[in-house]
């Protein structure tokens, strides 16, 4: 139970110490976080449309494994 009685001091540490790094931190100025957004929509749309033609690649080649060509 003595850690029970230590966990109030335990937390004013932790938030102290947090307070004590955040203002440390070397935080982005507004042209860069402009810039750093623009990068990460880039990345996504990249991505999402990479995913979007390898779906589209594995169901045709799925439908083609599974049901054939359809002819006779």
């Amino acid at each position: 139970m003595r850690w029970l009685s230590q966990l109030p001091a335990r937390i004013v540490r932790y938030f102290r110490e947090a307070r004590f790094e955040l203002k440390r931190v070397v935080w982005p100025d507004r042209r860069q976080t402009i810039v750093y957004t623009g990068v990460v929509i880039v990345s996504v749309v990249v991505v999402a449309l990479v995913l979007w033609v390898v779906d589209g690649f594995l169901s045709a080649l799925l439908k083609l494994l599974l049901f054939g060509t359809g002819g006779a």
